[in-house]
């Protein structure tokens, strides 16, 4: 709004600017209007941006429960921690006895004895280091280096083996040892020209690389570590030691994590659910935002996902989220009945994993994602372009307010000419009474 620095109301005698102010003032009701409407726009538009942040959250926790090995959580027991297991959702109710035949490891070879480690050792020549079939690393060796220099020379060469010094408490010896286990990783030595640590000597060889071998219901099975993976699908078996007696093994439906995943759906659904029908005034709450309230955007996000919940997936006793224990409830929101849920776990296991996952990206949780994303796929979704609308809308607002601020700064401007004027023909009017009337008294 413009400003004036004129004393209003000298030659008058009325407080002029006062009467400027409240004119304007008077005048201030359009822009006040679309102040009003465009912060209720501003606020809505926070409050769709907190809706398509639950929405995501919501999509989120279906995701979890999309794949079939997302639906089939299940664990693994171990009766000795000899044998450690890990399962995947690819794995299946089952039982085994095992044993660890042996463990897999690296190649341990040490050299002949040093008396330092630091002096010189006075050979010359080439040390060859191959591991398995693989091609030979060769590492010079000079008249001058020491035994730690040579260490320092292996490990610098690129071969999968580390080196280093070892102390018995009366010599020195240097140990070499592969990075990787397995039999195919077993390590070869060559030296020539004079060079002769005694790694090539077998008894200097304490351990030689092997393969794991751990026995599964009498089949012997042999991995080049110590992860046994593929045996068993969805399972990962780590050997830690050899055992004497029959390991027992188990893989279980796992009901814990399946109700976990499934309670984490139902939160962010039910999170969703309040803030669209707090914001739009669904039910009996009214709208705190009349630019959001009985939003048919809003209305048609609640339809949707709530129909899709209701899904018939194939035919049989499990063949909805209701009939396994997630249903909607009489005011709306989701809920997860837990014993529901483990009877259909003990009874049809794969029926849930149907109704949830589908077998082509068909079930209800699939449905569910796709469903979010009508509405919330960034630049796409309903709900987003609907944000982009308010957006113009506000931009549209702030032009309105500027012209309408212009016009008011126009019709402020205008009175204080207007009232100068005035001012200015009251004083010489007043200057000519004054004369007059000093004119006549004289007389």
């Amino acid at each position: 709004m413009a400003t004036t620095n004129s004393l209003g109301g000298v030659g008058s005698g009325l407080d002029t600017q006062a009467l400027i102010t409240g004119l304007v003032g008077a005048s201030q009701g359009p822009i006040n209007a679309l102040k009003d409407k465009q912060g209720q726009t501003q606020s809505a538009v926070s409050t769709l941006s907190d809706i398509s942040s639950a929405l995501a959250g919501f999509k989120s926790a279906v995701s979890a429960l999309s794949t079939p090995s997302g639906v089939g959580s299940f664990t693994g027991t171990s009766s000795s921690s000899a044998i450690a297991i890990t399962t995947s959702g690819t794995a299946q109710p089952a039982s085994y006895s095992m044993n660890v035949k042996q463990l897999a490891h690296e190649q341990r070879t040490y050299s002949n004895t040093f008396s330092s480690p630091s002096t010189a050792l006075g050979q010359t020549g080439m040390l060859s280091i191959q591991i398995g079939s693989g091609t030979a690393t060769n590492i010079s060796i000079d008249s001058s280096d020491t035994l730690d220099q040579v260490v320092t020379k292996i490990n610098a060469s690129g071969a999968r083996v580390n080196a280093s010094t070892f102390f018995d408490g009366t010599n020195y010896r240097l140990q070499v040892r592969g990075i990787d286990t397995g039999k195919d990783n077993a390590i070869t030595f060559g030296e020539a020209d004079g060079v002769s640590f005694g790694l090539t000597e077998a008894a200097n060889t304490v351990q030689k690389a092997q393969n794991s071998v751990v026995s599964i219901d009498g089949f012997d099975v042999e991995r080049s570590t110590n992860q046994v993976v593929g045996a068993i699908t969805g399972v990962t078996l780590a050997l830690t030691a050899q055992t004497t007696s029959p390991v027992d093994v188990s893989i279980s439906q796992d009901a814990h994590s399946l109700e976990t995943k499934m309670q984490a759906v139902v939160s962010a659904y039910n999170q969703v659910m309040i803030k669209v029908n707090t914001a739009a005034g669904h039910g009996t709450t009214k709208a705190p935002n009349p630019v959001l309230a009985s939003n048919s955007t809003l209305r048609s996000i609640m339809n949707r996902l709530s129909s899709t919940l209701q899904t018939v997936v194939g035919t049989g006793a499990h063949n909805t989220l209701g009939s396994i224990g997630l249903s909607l409830q009489k005011d709306g929101s989701l809920s997860l009945d837990n014993t529901k849920l483990e009877t259909a776990l003990t009874s049809d296991p794969d029926s849930i994993a149907k109704i949830m996952a589908g077998s082509s990206g068909d079930g209800v949780m699939d449905q569910l994602s796709s469903t979010v994303d009508l509405f919330n796929q960034t630049g796409s979704g309903l709900l987003s372009q609907y944000q982009a609308s308010m957006q113009d809308k506000i931009q549209g607002f702030t032009d309105r307010i500027a012209s309408e601020q212009s016009r008011l700064d126009s019709y402020q401007a205008l009175l204080q000419k207007q009232f100068a004027a005035m001012d200015t023909t009251v004083t010489s009017n007043n200057s000519d009474l004054n004369y007059l009337t000093q004119l006549y008294s004289i007389k």
